[in-house]
Formats: C-alpha cells, structure tokens, sequence
C-alpha cells in the first residue's frame, strides 16, 4: 500500500469513536441466556472491503483537488508578473485588463478551496457513515438470536483518553466473526436511498 494511501485509511480511521450496540433480542423470562460480547470496532472498520475503496477514492479526489488548486495559484502568479511587466512598459490598458483577470482568479481559486474542502467532508462523513451502518447491519444479523445482550467496542476509549473496557475476559470476542460476515457481504446496512446518492456527484447531492 502506499504512503498516501496509508495516510488517508488513517485519516479515515480517526473519527472512529465509542458506541454501544444495543440489541433486543433477549427473551425476559430467559435472562441466564444472556451474555455480553466485545468487538474491536477500529480492527472491524478497517478491514471492511469498502474501507480500501473509500480510502483509494478519497486520496484521488484529494490530489485532484491540489493538482487544480496548484494549477491556478500558478497561472495567478504569471498573470500578476505579467501585470507588473505592462505597469512598467507603461501599458495600464493593458494592466488593467491583467488585473482583471487576476482578481477572477484569486476568486475561482478561493471559491475551488472552499467547495472542494466541503465535498471531500460530507464524502469522508457519508463513507464512513455507510461503512459503520454495514458493521452495526452485521452485528445485529450475528446476533439475530438475541445471545448477546450488548456488544461492547472493546477498541474504544473514554473522554479521559483511557480503555473504555479495562477487561472482558469473560466477554465472547466476535470480531473475526463479524469482519469474515462483512466481507462476504459488503453491501450490509446498505439501503436504497444510499445506493442512490453514490450515483450522484457533489452538486447533484446538493441540489
């Protein structure tokens, strides 16, 4: 894998934070039956197909987004030197007409900066939003039987920065479970309106 590719599944990876699947499977009068199980939800999220996908994509759309900012911010500063060139040579109709499209520039290039920052946002939130729905999706049809009263991300930590679960020995660790779940069926949690909106690009979404 890459370095920048290894950078952005760890961009990725970063809002990966603590939750508690609650499941309700549990009969009343069978509570003996219930158990507590742990998922290491940071291991899951990684190793789910789609996370590879997303992250590849996103790396694409963020050199694509510097190569255009870098394509503009050059061709500004050859037209602001070339505005100083004609002020010197005494051509100011010219000049003129230099500085007019320098100030466009410097507008496309502010307005490239803004829009294309917020497209790869919302993009990074909806992928991992989808990808996080897939592994809760797989978690609830592990367990549709109800054996698990809850399933803890043994992965997370508390606002103090510590194991949110300090131990779970006696916890059933259904990771491997989940994650063999995912990856034969990636498209887990995936509903209709989400298959949709990955056919449309930033402005269509927005419209």
């Amino acid at each position: 894998m890459s370095p920048a590719s290894s950078r952005g599944r760890s961009l990725l990876l970063l809002p990966v934070v603590s939750f508690l699947f609650l499941l309700t499977g549990i009969h009343a009068q069978e509570p003996s039956s219930a158990s507590i199980a742990v998922i290491d939800l940071a291991r899951a999220f990684e190793s789910h197909p789609a996370t590879e996908t997303a992250t590849a994509a996103l790396t694409k759309e963020r050199e694509a987004a510097r190569d255009q900012f870098k394509e503009k911010s050059e061709a500004l500063k050859k037209v602001l030197q070339t505005h100083q060139e004609l002020i010197r040579s005494g051509k100011r109709t010219e000049a003129a007409e230099k500085l007019k499209e320098a100030n466009e520039l410097e507008k496309a290039i502010a307005t490239l900066r803004t829009t294309q920052q917020r497209d790869l946002e919302q993009r990074f939130v909806r992928e991992k939003h989808r990808i996080m729905e897939s592994l809760r999706a797989a978690v609830r049809q592990f367990n549709a039987e109800g054996k698990y009263a809850v399933v803890l991300d043994k992965s997370a930590e508390s606002a103090f920065g510590v194991p949110a679960i300090i131990d779970a020995s006696g916890a059933e660790d259904i990771t491997e479970a989940i994650i063999a779940l995912v990856k034969a069926n990636p498209d887990l949690g995936k509903t209709e309106e989400a298959t949709d909106s990955e056919q449309l690009g930033p402005t269509e979404e927005r419209n």
